[in-house]
């Protein structure tokens, strides 16, 4: 029997942690019965429509293929439909289906690039000399006004047909395959994860500018800016897949987290070094006297007295050179970053 299929999506939602895609909308399938054939008589009778539970009773008599979703990890619902029987016999069967099937998604560069998801309809138990879907036609997908998950668009949806061998029964069976591509939106990534972390790394540079004295104040900055970027980064991967795979957005948020706990680093050795040069100084004061006096050839050095030591000119040299390469550094990670994976 010649089964021609077409579909009515509704509803598309990514379930990113289990790697799922949940799908809702109509199930149609069309064939002939020549055993159907209406005898009207008289009467001018185009079709006759079964449903509810009136005509459960007829339509529980009528052959029906069996069509369903292969591989699919749940079948939410998949009613007893509408059916509908034309006068020449031409049966038409809607159904409201809702299937949970798997779609690995491809992470690699997630949230930057598309998904290909592939939803198989398939016979349960005809092989393909006893029934013999296939699409009604070149469009026999309907996608308009689908809701997408928030998030996500949708791209292209391609259909196919391919016949499955099963060497237990030495015979094949007919199945349907829908092809859609789901697309994150690149601009919630950018949104929620992007710019504030870019915030929190352009926060963090932005402490060196403090007196190189305010250890304190500069060390404050820092971490609010470091766990800020934390709490974003955990947002983030609460609805990510736990994988192995490098993903783009795991690269972007551990480098930003990686440029704030330097900018933390430089804050500490610069106070770290002024410390050190301080306490040289006041152990250094005490064995002289209160005067500075010439003793023989040696001379007491006023220039390093005054400017405090060597430790707080390294210390003012660490920070000019942090300020220069780090947002140099940071740049050069964007043009790149974006350059790889965009």
């Amino acid at each position: 029997t010649r089964i021609n299929v077409s579909m009515v999506i509704y509803s598309i939602m990514v379930n990113e942690a289990n790697q799922m895609l949940e799908l809702s909308g109509d199930l149609i399938q069309e064939w002939d019965d020549p055993k159907l054939k209406l005898l009207t008589g008289n009467y001018n009778i185009e079709s006759v429509p079964l449903s509810g539970v009136s005509a459960t009773s007829v339509v529980d008599k009528v052959w029906r293929p069996d069509l369903t979703a292969a591989k699919q990890v749940r079948v939410r619902g998949q009613d007893t439909g509408f059916l509908r029987i034309k006068k020449g016999g031409h049966l038409t069967w809607i159904q409201r289906v809702q299937y949970d099937f798997p779609c690995h998604l491809d992470l690699g560069s997630y949230p930057l690039n598309a998904h290909k998801c592939k939803l198989i309809l398939a016979s349960l138990g005809y092989y393909t000399v006893e029934l013999d879907p296939a699409w009604k036609n070149t469009e026999a997908v309907t996608v308009k006004d689908v809701v997408v998950s928030h998030g996500y668009i949708l791209g292209s949806t391609n259909t196919a047909t391919e016949n499955v061998y099963s060497p237990n029964v030495q015979n094949t069976r007919r199945q349907l395959e829908l092809i859609m591509t789901v697309t994150p939106k690149s601009g919630w990534a950018i949104k929620h994860t992007v710019v504030p972390m870019t915030m929190c790394v352009a926060t963090a540079y932005l402490s060196v500018f403090i007196n190189i004295s305010g250890a304190c104040a500069r060390l404050v900055t820092v971490m609010l800016s470091l766990v800020t970027a934390a709490v974003f980064h955990e947002s983030t991967y609460r609805k990510v897949p736990r994988v192995h795979e490098t993903m783009a957005i795991e690269v972007f948020t551990g480098t930003c987290l990686t440029f704030i706990f330097a900018a933390a680093l430089e804050s500490v050795v610069a106070h770290a070094l002024i410390a050190a040069s301080f306490k040289k100084r006041r152990s250094s004061s005490n064995s002289r006297n209160s005067f500075a006096l010439e003793v023989g050839d040696q001379k007491p050095d006023l220039m390093e007295e005054r400017s405090g030591g060597r430790g707080h000119v390294a210390a003012l040299w660490l920070d000019r050179v942090f300020r220069i390469l780090y947002p140099i550094m940071f740049l050069a990670f964007n043009a790149a970053y974006w350059f790889i994976y965009a």
